[in-house]
C-alpha cells in the first residue's frame, strides 16, 4: 500500500506511488475522484478563511459567571 506521507509532496505524485496504486486495482476515476475532493478541501479552506468563517459550530461563546 503506497505511503499516505507521500501527500505531503505538494501535489507531485511519483512514477513509483503511482504505479503502487494501480497494483492494487486503484482505477483512474478513483485516482481523479481524490485529486478532486483534494482540490475542493483546499478551496473551501481558502474560502472559509476570507471569509473569516466561525470554526465552531454552532458559534461557542464564554460562560460568563453573574
Amino acid at each position: 500500500m503506497p505511503d499516505p506521507s507521500h501527500a505531503i509532496a505538494r501535489g507531485q505524485i511519483g512514477e513509483t506511488q503511482l504505479k503502487a496504486a494501480r497494483a492494487v486495482d486503484v482505477t483512474g476515476a478513483e485516482i481523479a475522484e481524490v485529486a478532486g475532493n483534494l482540490a475542493l478541501n483546499i478551496l473551501t479552506n481558502y474560502f472559509n478563511v476570507l471569509a473569516d468563517t466561525d470554526t465552531e459550530w454552532p458559534v461557542v461563546t464564554p460562560h460568563t459567571d453573574a
